[in-house]
């Protein structure tokens, strides 16, 4: 198994993540300030929609940051590309697809928040 690849895939989504989650803060300082002085009806419920808009989006790159992380800490202690549920090899393609995956393509069916 080429960890070096994966290394470098994890690597690449953790910092792609990053760069959201900082976008992400701009945003919702600027709807912050800007959400201090609604003008009317319509104004407010935009900024409402838009701001639980952002927390839901925020909390998932959270939770994927949290998995490439796990991923990449599992590459050190040598036990990534183990499926945590049976102990199998996870599929290289699998793996090229969703490299921070924790399970194989058969347990992951056990395992809907993989999909």
């Amino acid at each position: 198994m080429d960890l070096q690849k994966y290394r470098e895939l994890l690597v690449k989504e953790q910092e792609k993540l990053m760069r959201y989650l900082k976008k992400q803060v701009e945003e919702e300082k600027r709807l912050g300030d800007e959400w201090n002085s609604p003008k009317d009806f319509e104004e407010w419920a935009y900024f409402t929609y838009a701001e639980n808009d952002l927390s839901i989006k925020a909390r998932q790159k959270l939770s994927r940051l949290k998995e490439v992380k796990e991923a990449l800490k599992r590459i050190e202690n040598g036990k990534y590309g183990v499926c945590e549920s049976c102990g199998s090899q996870i599929e290289p393609e699998r793996l090229e697809l969703i490299p921070w995956t924790r399970y194989c393509s058969k347990c992951a069916r056990r395992h809907p928040e993989e999909l």
